[in-house]
């Protein structure tokens, strides 16, 4: 099985070490980073490390720079998934583009995969 790379970008030292001792731990993780938030060139530098997926771990989940910092990536990436986290919520937020062929079937399939998957979610206010 090959490794994916990951990259971690946190606001936060310690809760970005945290992580960071997390995704180490995990085999098929080869793990970039961690990155500073606040760092100005974080997506010049994404096309030289090519992760599959970034981890990004802010204080806030509604911080405005977080939020523009992921529609950057996914407009610029559309093939890397984003995982963004919080301090202060207790979920993951998941941005991801998937590009599939322009069949009904398709639709039909990634429609039905999203309502199952927000039935399987816990609702917001359940701990």
């Amino acid at each position: 099985m090959s490794n994916h790379r990951v990259l971690l970008i946190s606001s936060q030292h310690l809760f970005g070490e945290s992580m960071e001792t997390i995704l180490r731990a995990e085999k098929e993780v080869e793990l970039v980073g961690p990155w500073n938030l606040g760092d100005q060139d974080i997506c010049e530098r994404l096309t030289e490390i090519n992760p599959s997926v970034i981890v990004i771990v802010d204080e806030n989940l509604q911080n405005e720079t977080t939020a523009e910092l992921t529609k950057t990536i996914i407009e610029g990436h559309p093939e890397i998934s984003v995982i963004r986290t919080a301090l202060n919520e207790k979920i993951f937020r998941i941005h991801s583009t998937y590009t599939l062929p322009a069949r009904g079937d398709n639709l039909l399939k990634a429609i039905r995969t999203c309502i199952a998957e927000a039935q399987d979610m816990p609702k917001s206010d359940e701990s």
